[in-house]
C-alpha cells in the first residue's frame, strides 16, 4: 500500500483529520473532542496564540485517511510536541506523518519530539499501555498498538504513569497514620470544606492558583492564564458530585484540594446530546465508581494528602463506590495512599525522539 502525505491546513485536510477517529474506535471508546480539535486547527481555541500547530495526514490509495498527527511548537521551547495521533495498524502510514512532524520540528530548531501531547499539557497527553477493555473519564484512550508504531519511528519511553483501581473500602480498612493526620490537622485549625454550585467559580480560581504552581515541574508543562484555565475547566460544574470535591484552608488560604468525578466513561467527550445528558445525570445520581484526576497539596502543608485520602475513604465507603486514582507519575507518594484497597492498575507512557 502506498500513502500520500497532506500537510496543508486547508478545508480538505481538516475535514478528513477530524473525521478519522470515528472510523477507528467503537462508540463506547471514542473520546474525541471534535470541537476542540477544530478550534486548534483554525487557531480559535482558548489556548491558541501561545503556539503554532501543523497537522499531518496520510491517505491511502483509496483516498481514505490512514494516519494523522498534530505538531505543536512553542516559542523558545527546544522541544516539539506531537499529539492527536491516530493510525491504522500500518507502520508505513504512521512513519510518514511522524517523520514529517520530526522534519518540521527539526527545521524549526527543535532538538527532540515529545509526545503524545495534544497541543498542550492541559488538553491531554500520554499513551495508555494496558487495560483497554474500559474507558475512564479524563484518562487517555488510544489503540493498543500506538506505542509500538512510535517505537518503530525512533521514539522511546521517558516517563511512566499509572492509575490505581481501588475496591470499596470497609470498616476493616484502617490506616492509623492517615487517621492521625486528619485528626491533627482538624485540631490545628485547618478547615475542610466541599464546594457548591454557587461557590464553584471562586473555588475554581483558588484551585487554579495552587494547581498551576504545583504542576510547573511536570514534563511538558506550559503556564496558562487564569482566564484560560477557567475556559478549560469551568464545564466541570455540570459533572461534579460536589460532596466529592474537598478543599482544605489554613489561615484563609487554600492549602490542598482533591477533585473526584463520577466515572462517566467517554460521555464527557464530544458534543453533549440530550441522550448523553440523561445518562450522565443518572450516573451522577447513582455513581458506582469515581475517578480522582486531581489532587494538590501546598508543600508548606505536608501530610494533608494523607488526611484527604482518609476523608475520601469514608465517603467512598458510605457511597459503596469503587475508585480510580488517576495518572500518577511513577515514584510519586500519592501512588501509595491506601494501597490495601488496590485491585489493579492501568499503565501509561510518555515518549520522545531525539532530532539529531
Amino acid at each position: 500500500m502506498r500513502y500520500t502525505l497532506y500537510s496543508e491546513n486547508d478545508a480538505f485536510l481538516r475535514r478528513r483529520f477530524l473525521d478519522f477517529p470515528r472510523r477507528l474506535y467503537p462508540p463506547e471508546r471514542l473520546t474525541q473532542d471534535k470541537k476542540a480539535e477544530r478550534q486548534l486547527l483554525l487557531g480559535t481555541h482558548p489556548l491558541s496564540g501561545a503556539f503554532d500547530v501543523f497537522p499531518f495526514l496520510a491517505m491511502d490509495d483509496s483516498g481514505q485517511p490512514a494516519a494523522r498527527c498534530l505538531l505543536t511548537l512553542y516559542p523558545g521551547d527546544e522541544n516539539g510536541y506531537v499529539g492527536f495521533f491516530e493510525s491504522e495498524n500500518a507502520p508505513e502510514a504512521a512513519k510518514l506523518v511522524l517523520d514529517a512532524a520530526a522534519e518540521k520540528a527539526k527545521s524549526a530548531g527543535r532538538k527532540r519530539l515529545v509526545g503524545p501531547y495534544n497541543a498542550s499539557f492541559w488538553l491531554g497527553y500520554r499513551f495508555k499501555t494496558s487495560n483497554f477493555f474500559k474507558t475512564f473519564t479524563g484518562e487517555p484512550e488510544n489503540l493498543a498498538f500506538y506505542p509500538r508504531l512510535w517505537e518503530h519511528c525512533g521514539f522511546s519511553v521517558t516517563d511512566r504513569y499509572f492509575s490505581n483501581h481501588m475496591r470499596v473500602p470497609t470498616d476493616a480498612d484502617v490506616n492509623r497514620k492517615a487517621e492521625r493526620r486528619l485528626r491533627d490537622f482538624q485540631k490545628s485549625g485547618y478547615v475542610f470544606r466541599t464546594i457548591t454550585f454557587s461557590t464553584f467559580d471562586a473555588c475554581l480560581r483558588e484551585i487554579c492558583a495552587l494547581l498551576t504552581q504545583l504542576y510547573s515541574s511536570f514534563p511538558g508543562y506550559q503556564r496558562i492564564t487564569e482566564e484560560q484555565f477557567f475556559a478549560l475547566f469551568s464545564p466541570l460544574r455540570y459533572v461534579l458530585d460536589y460532596d466529592m470535591v474537598k478543599l482544605v484552608y489554613h489561615g484563609g488560604q487554600l492549602a490542598a484540594f482533591v477533585i473526584c468525578v463520577p466515572n462517566y466513561g467517554n460521555l464527557t467527550a464530544g458534543a453533549l446530546t440530550p441522550r448523553k445528558l440523561r445518562q450522565m445525570l443518572r450516573i451522577r445520581s447513582h455513581p458506582t465508581e469515581y475517578s480522582i484526576p486531581y489532587m494538590g497539596v501546598d508543600p508548606a502543608h505536608a501530610g494533608l494528602g494523607n488526611a484527604l485520602s482518609e476523608l475520601l475513604k469514608h465517603d467512598l465507603q458510605r457511597k459503596n463506590c469503587t475508585s480510580v486514582t488517576a495518572l500518577i507519575h511513577e515514584g510519586k507518594v500519592t501512588g501509595g495512599f491506601y494501597r490495601v484497597l488496590k485491585t489493579g492498575q492501568t499503565d501509561y507512557v510518555l515518549m520522545k525522539k531525539e532530532l539529531n
